[in-house]
């Protein structure tokens, strides 16, 4: 007997519980009032078999499980187990933060744990020493992996692990699940009760995969059949007619639009090549230009360097002229002429103030004679004639030199004038006559190229061009033929190659298939053999030698038959007194037998390995016929693209034929254009060349009268200078004369002012003689005129500067202001000149540029034609029509060339594809029209869906030879098939179920006859289970075509599917089954029908006068103390029908503990009853309550309190003394 015995907290409950050890091999009884730990002890039970800290009724705003537990490092709690062969403890601690597990071979020992001093300790080190020579194992930190070894599910367990097993089962789950239900008082319904009483049965599950019916056998099932209808109700024949001739249309103009791709491309070529040669040439002109640019802009700084400088001379010029009128009309201001009168007189006033002082000092002296004074004073106005005399003949020499002077400067400036007149002239001449001769010239040149132009043959290239096309096309026609007929010849050839190899194919793979099969069965009768082994192993020779005989495999193991013998049933082994005979008397050293015997474990190793091998087998064959298709489609791959390419090399033939004799009648329009167009522009050039004579011969004219205007103009000019000159010269000499004359008038009048004065000196000597005395009025006279001389000296001191200034502004200035005038004169006609001649040259480098970028222009033209091309090319790759095109662009020959440019053979391009389009368009109609007929995962694979020109083509190609090679035989075929196998398979699959049917019942039965043989509670009158048929839609399809199956079974796979008459009545039905199965799985989304899903079960419960009829689900019962009651029974019940189950699978029987907290809900006598009730299945109970009422129905009853220190302790009240059962 196997069970829980004992549990043992250390430093456990949130630190409340230094230590505990409570009894669990019978009853138990937990007592205390509230808060004090009987429930923190029934979790610690129940995790020793759940393993799941999230399942144990922890409220979450509690500590989890592993805080209030194990709250220190040496937190321990010891589950000690009995076994058949002695005890063994599951130690349970905290390592990283959860919950971990270790087992060792022995009973629990307080001192394992707490040394002397009553410590616990603190490492696993210290409690390995303790235990000695004691097994221990690794420690366990997976719960998953601990609920394995305690319920023996030993699939990839160590063999160290696989004695601590609770009980052998691998479809443990329901058990835990069941105990804590108990405890947590969970609600119960059929699912859970039919779940463990399925499990029961057998742990290998029975179940229909549905999902590989939904997503393999009938996907798309109902749309299969429908469509392989439509094909035979022929309705979509002339839709599909439709498809064929607007394919055959549209595949015409892709063909034109590939030549006109193949045109582009050797147009563009052309551009490409031509373009940097254009570009050359137009880099040469343009280099001209800017060099004539470069002389023009040349020619413009110096003209305006000379225009600057003239301007510059000319602004001086009237800057002179503004001066010298601001200075003349200042000097009018100041009189001038009066000023310069006044200072004029300084020197005869000097000499005058001179005579007068002597004059004076003779009439004053005291020590002179009369006589003498006298004659000094005629002496002094002879001196002062003279002196008069010398200064004004001085000032007449001055002039005199002065006009010479003049009349010396005047022809040099004069002659510079004359000079200049000529210089500026001769460069307007020169280039005048320079002008004439360049008329002249080109006159020559145009009568020279009005000859050549007459004698010439305009394109003459275009028009040979022309011709030598029309010679290549008729060769083309006759190329094209016999491509045609070479081509038909092939694709006979290929037709005849694909059959052969398609018949290879296909036989090679169903010898592959059959050798297959074969080996199938081979391993299917292996696993059927190693299934009889291990279902007998238990109670044949082989289950008593692992039990009884150690290391039997060293032995006996290597002598046994192992079909014979090692697995067989009541053959009665038992251990002899006589150790020494080993084997019927006789003994036998087995070391030299290399034998090894095979465990259980290996003969499911080589089941598993059998039915890896036929899986693989399996998907060997799916794979071959997979491979097969691949094949198949791979050879349809490989010839069909070959047939196609040689049915479009006859239609390419065909349209070349077509095309070029088109191009033939275009090719003579065009040659005829050419010669019309080669007489109109000779024409129109001699026109222009008579023109340009015309023109150049009035130029002509125009630049000899030009010549002689300019000779004309220098004449006149110099005329008009000259008698400047001789008019300034005479009005210098009429000066100098008045000059002379004043002079002359001044000297006559000084001459008759002095001889007054000697003729008075002498009346004034005379009278002093006889008066002998001074002359008083003489001397005031003399000082009053000294005083008149001071004041006029005075002011000719103050204006001697202003007149000298003028006289230096007269030199400077006024008398060259005709000069000046006449110098801004030359200067205006020189900027004139400059100006003219200017323009004249700048004309001919405008005409030089004009012609430049005449020729610029037209290269221009020519590149922009280019670029417009490049352009359109450019915007062209950028439209959805190029990808289509790109190839043929870039591979195009000779036999393309045209003479259209790009832009045009876009434009055309666009044209053909926009009627490519509307025909596109026509076929997508044509196709969609036809694809709506039917969905988008369709049996054909049609697609209904497309996107693209490739996808409607690829469609159209296909659709054809759908249709030539009648493959919806083929169809028919693979789905009548298919029909075949789903309905058998779901018959077969679905009577697996149905099998179960009795074995249910049974349990069920005996469910039943338990509770009323075995009832000991009064309060519950009646339970009972039943079952009924199936509510799930699936189910009940899946056994409709069950019984469809077995029913109509020979007549499945007769080609009579989509017959019309009344023996099809019965395949609608199948079909009618097989298409409602598909939408229940479709509205269900479940994934499977298992054994639960074939059944319906029901509670009904009577208690006291309460009952509760047939229902699915229990949840109010009766009072709360009886609902808890009633769920506890029934999931004890099912506790025992799984614990029996796996009972009788080993053969020592186990025990298990139910948790029932405050049990005290429960009237004392149910509680005598449910523990009753529980015993007699060998399941122990283990209660909580505030108060013990009776305690002699527990084995144990303890008392749980806490301290004032909030100390949890555990005391011991009652201990039955029984005799368990072992």
């Amino acid at each position: 007997m196997r069970y829980l015995s004992k549990i043992v907290f250390i430093n456990s409950a949130d630190k409340s519980l230094k230590y505990g050890e409570v009894d669990l091999d019978g009853n138990v009884h937990f007592i205390g009032t509230q808060g004090v730990g009987k429930s923190t002890l029934l979790r610690a039970i129940l995790f020793f078999y759940n393993a799941d800290t999230q399942k144990l009724g922890i409220p979450r705003e509690k500590k989890n499980y592993n805080e209030y537990y194990f709250p220190y490092q040496n937190s321990y709690i010891i589950y000690e187990v009995q076994t058949e062969a002695g005890k063994y403890c599951v130690v349970s601690f905290k390592a990283l933060g959860r919950v971990a597990f270790r087992f060792f071979n022995a009973e629990y020992n307080k001192d394992f744990f707490i040394d002397k001093e009553g410590k616990a300790f603190e490492t696993w080190d210290k409690i390995r020493e303790t235990l000695g020579k004691i097994d221990s194992t690794r420690i366990v930190s997976s719960y998953e992996e601990f609920r394995n070894i305690l319920y023996g599910n030993n699939k990839g367990l160590q063999n160290e692990f696989r004695k601590y097993a609770l009980i052998e089962s691998r479809q443990y789950q329901n058990i835990p699940r069941t105990i804590a239900n108990v405890f947590l008082n969970a609600k119960l319904d059929a699912e859970f009760v039919k779940g463990t009483i399925i499990k029961s049965l057998n742990e290998d599950d029975v179940k229909i995969d549905l999902t590989t019916y939904s997503q393999t056998h009938l996907r798309d099932f109902e749309t299969d059949l429908n469509d392989i209808r439509k094909w035979t109700d022929g309705k979509i024949e002339k839709q599909a007619e439709k498809v064929a001739s607007t394919y055959a249309a549209l595949r015409y103009l892709d063909q034109k639009k590939k030549d006109l791709a193949f045109q582009l491309g050797f147009a563009l070529d052309n551009v490409k090549e031509k373009q940097p040669k254009v570009q050359l040439l137009l880099n040469a002109e343009e280099s001209k230009r800017d060099r004539e640019n470069g002389k023009l802009k040349d020619h413009d700084t110096v003209f305006e360097k000379k225009k600057g400088e003239v301007q510059r001379q000319i602004g001086v010029v009237l800057e002179k002229l503004k001066e010298i009128k601001n200075k003349r009309d200042a000097y009018q201001t100041l009189n001038i002429e009066i000023i310069i009168n006044r200072v004029s007189k300084k020197a005869l006033l000097d000499l005058e103030k001179k005579n007068l002082i002597e004059e004076k000092d003779i009439l004053t002296s005291k020590f002179l004679e009369i006589q003498q004074r006298y004659e000094a004073q005629l002496r002094q106005l002879e001196n002062q004639l003279q002196a008069f005399l010398n200064n004004k003949g001085s000032m007449k020499n001055q002039k005199e030199r002065d006009l010479n002077l003049f009349e010396k400067d005047l022809n040099k400036q004069y002659d510079l004038i004359y000079e200049g007149i000529h210089k500026q002239q001769k460069e307007t001449l020169e280039t005048a006559n320079t002008n004439v001769k360049e008329k002249e010239s080109l006159i020559t040149n145009n009568r020279i190229k009005l000859s050549e132009v007459r004698v010439k043959r305009f394109y003459e290239i275009e028009i040979d061009n022309v011709k030598v096309e029309i010679e290549i096309i008729k060769s083309n026609i006759l190329k094209e033929d016999r491509n045609s007929k070479q081509a038909k010849d092939e694709i006979s050839t290929l037709q005849r190659q694909w059959e052969f190899d398609e018949k290879n194919l296909k036989a090679v793979t169903e010898r592959k298939i059959e050798k297959l099969i074969e080996d199938q069965e081979k391993y299917n009768k292996e696993i059927n053999a190693r299934e009889i082994k291990i279902e007998n192993s238990k109670d044949s020779l082989y289950g008593w030698l692992n039990e009884h005989v150690p290391d039997w495999d060293k032995t006996i193991g290597k002598v046994v038959d192992e079909d014979n013998v090692l697995f067989l049933k009541g053959l009665n082994p038992k251990i002899v007194a006589d150790t020494n005979i080993s084997f019927y008397g006789i003994s036998l050293d087995t070391s030299e037998i290399k034998k090894r015997v095979k465990t259980v474990a290996d003969l499911q190793k080589e089941q598993e390995g059998y039915k890896n091998r036929i899986l693989a087998i399996k998907k060997n064959i799916s794979k071959t016929n997979s491979d097969l298709n691949d094949e198949l489609e791979k050879l349809k791959r490989k010839f069909q693209p070959k047939i196609r390419e040689q049915k479009e090399l006859i239609q390419q033939s065909q349209y070349n034929i077509e095309k070029s004799q088109s191009k033939l009648e275009e090719l003579s329009v065009r040659l005829s254009e050419w010669g019309n167009k080669a007489k109109n522009e000779q024409k129109l050039e001699i026109e222009k060349i008579e023109f340009t004579l015309s023109k150049l011969s009035e130029e002509k004219t125009l630049a000899e009268e030009q010549v002689q205007k300019i000779e004309q103009t220098i004449s006149k000019t110099i005329e008009i200078k000259k008698k400047e000159k001789e008019t300034k010269i005479k009005e210098e000499s009429r000066k100098l004369s008045e000059f002379f004359k004043e002079m002359d008038e001044q000297i006559r009048e000084q001459e008759k002012v002095l001889s007054l004065k000697v003729e008075k000196i002498k009346i004034n000597q005379k009278d002093e003689l006889d008066t002998k005395g001074a002359n008083i009025e003489r001397i005031a006279q003399i000082e009053l005129r000294l005083s008149e001389i001071d004041s006029e000296l005075g002011y000719i001191d103050n204006n001697r500067d202003t007149v000298i200034e003028y006289y230096k502004d007269k030199r400077e200035l006024f008398d060259k202001e005709g000069e000046f005038k006449s110098k801004k004169s030359l200067l205006d006609k020189q900027l004139e000149t400059e100006a003219a001649r200017y323009l004249q040259q700048k004309n001919k480098f405008v005409q030089q540029i004009a012609l430049h970028k005449a020729e610029i222009s037209a290269l221009n033209d020519t590149k922009n034609a280019f670029e417009a091309d490049l352009l359109a090319f450019d915007n062209f790759t950028k439209s959805e029509i190029y990808p289509d095109v790109e190839h043929f662009i870039n591979s195009y020959t000779r036999d393309h060339k045209t003479d259209l440019t790009c832009v045009t053979l876009t434009n055309d391009l666009q044209t053909t594809d926009n009627t490519l389009t509307k025909r596109y368009v026509e076929l997508q109609e044509a196709i969609n029209k036809f694809a709506g007929n039917f969905q988008e995962k369709n049996l054909f694979t049609f697609k209904v869906k497309f996107t693209d020109r490739s996808e409607y083509f690829e469609f159209a190609d296909m659709l054809k030879e759908f249709v030539d090679e009648n493959k919806i035989a083929e169809y028919k075929q693979r789905v009548e098939e298919r029909f075949t196998h789903i309905i058998r398979q779901i018959g077969k699959e679905t009577n697996s179920l149905i099998e179960k049917e009795g074995e249910i019942s049974k349990i069920i039965s005996e469910i039943n006859n338990d509770f009323i043989s075995r009832n000991f509670v009064g309060a519950i009158k009646s339970m009972e289970l039943k079952t009924i048929e199936s509510k799930n839609k699936i189910f009940t399809l899946l056994v409709e075509i069950k019984n469809f199956n077995t029913e109509y079974s020979f007549d499945l796979g007769k080609p009579n599917l989509f017959s019309s008459n009344r023996q099809s009545n019965n395949n609608e039905k199948a079909i009618s089954l097989l298409i409602q199965l598909v939408k229940e799985m479709n509205a269900s989304k479940e994934k499977e029908i298992t054994l639960s899903d074939s059944f319906e079960l029901l509670f009904k419960i009577v208690e006291n006068d309460n009952d509760t009829g047939w229902v699915e689900k229990l949840t109010n019962v009766g009072s709360e103390g009886t609902d808890v009651l009633v769920k506890a029974m029934i999931n004890i019940m099912l506790l025992n029908v799984f614990k029996e189950k796996a009972s009788k699978k080993q053969k020592d029987e186990f025990r298990l503990h139910c948790m029932m907290d405050e049990i005290g809900k429960l009237h004392p006598n149910n509680v005598k009853g449910i523990l009753k009730f529980a015993n007699d299945r060998n399941i122990l109970l283990i209660n909580s309550s505030p108060t013990s009422l009776n305690a002699t129905d527990y084995r144990y009853t303890y008392l749980l309190s806490k301290d004032s220190r909030n100390i949890t302790n555990i005391k011991r009240l009652v201990r039955k003394i029984v005799k368990l059962e072992q």
